[in-house]
């Protein structure tokens, strides 16, 4: 993975990947576990594996709303 300097955000774009899409956060939210139907926690969160166990998600999502505020392709 070879990084390449940004042109408006701190994190560097990749090389590899060269449609690259600058953002800055404009809002946060972290999922209502109580809107979430226990049989759903019991299948997408369960809460008795380890946390460092491969496909574990026992944390709830927090969903990020982005500007994009530099678009280009790496040439």
């Amino acid at each position: 993975m070879t990084l390449v300097a940004p042109n408006k955000i701190s994190v560097p774009a990749i090389q590899e990947l060269p449609l690259t899409l600058e953002c800055r956060v404009i809002y946060k939210q972290k999922q209502d576990e109580h809107e979430i139907t226990e049989e759903n926690k019991k299948i997408c969160y369960p809460q008795d594996v380890d946390s460092s166990f491969h496909g574990a998600n026992k944390d709830f999502h927090t969903a990020y709303y982005g500007e994009i505020v530099s678009a280009y392709i790496i040439e």
